[in-house]
């Protein structure tokens, strides 16, 4: 009965626990978390010739990672390949909208990514930071954040900005920094929500099993410290 009970438990946790879950863990994503980290690091400390190298050391695997993608990311790294074409190995920055490609396709929680990479866009934008800086790194997010956002809300940015470089204004540089932040934000703490849910659910899941068996143990334990006694007497 016991046994039975234990597999009843663990069964009802697989069944819940999202599909997408078991998936992470049965086939893990490379981690290119870990690769654009490293690589940001050789940037900034300027050692541009060995983030190149490790970057070109590194181009065929990230080539076999995306065509393991739905289509409409492999058209984005595609675009994002066409402004990754330059011979200055100083020019770092057009790899950034490819790096947070890779973070963001590889992970299971992709949109709390995607709300930090455009915050830290929207607290450029309302810095003194130059228009031209603030138009170029959002050409480069703005491909990945279209395979997650409605398409008429990244527009809405997009008209923004244009009017920006039209006319711009300390009060037009707030509006569209704050439009780029309402982009994920909901649906990331969702993502969080979701996340969080299930981890407490299988916490209290392994929880209950542990205190079951151990509850099981405990009254065969008092029941055979009973027959022994008995048994003595």
């Amino acid at each position: 009965m016991g046994r039975a009970m234990l597999l009843f438990i663990c069964s009802l946790i697989f069944t819940l626990i999202p599909s997408g879950l078991v998936h992470s863990w049965s086939e893990a994503p490379p981690d290119w978390e870990s690769f654009a980290s490293q690589y940001r690091k050789l940037a900034a400390d300027g050692k541009f010739d060995l983030a190149e190298r490790l970057w070109n050391s590194t181009y065929a695997e990230m080539e076999q990672y995306v065509q393991t993608l739905p289509d409409p990311h492999k058209e984005t790294w595609t675009h994002l390949d066409i402004y990754n074409s330059t011979d200055e190995p100083d020019e770092t920055i057009w790899k950034e909208g490819l790096l947070t490609f890779l973070e963001v396709t590889s992970s299971d929680h992709p949109y709390p990514i995607l709300a930090e990479k455009l915050e830290h866009l929207s607290d450029r934008t309302v810095s003194s930071v130059p228009l031209e800086d603030i138009e170029e790194e959002w050409n480069l997010i703005r491909p990945v954040v279209l395979n997650y956002v409605n398409k008429a809300r990244v527009n809405e940015a997009d008209q923004l900005l244009q009017e920006l470089s039209v006319m711009e204004t300390h009060a037009g540089r707030e509006h569209f920094s704050g439009k780029i932040l309402e982009l994920v934000k909901e649906k990331s703490q969702q993502d969080w929500s979701t996340f969080l849910l299930t981890a407490i659910f299988i916490g209290g899941a392994i929880l209950v099993t542990l205190l079951y068996v151990g509850a099981i143990n405990y009254r065969e334990s008092s029941k055979n410290r009973h027959t022994m006694k008995s048994g003595h007497s």
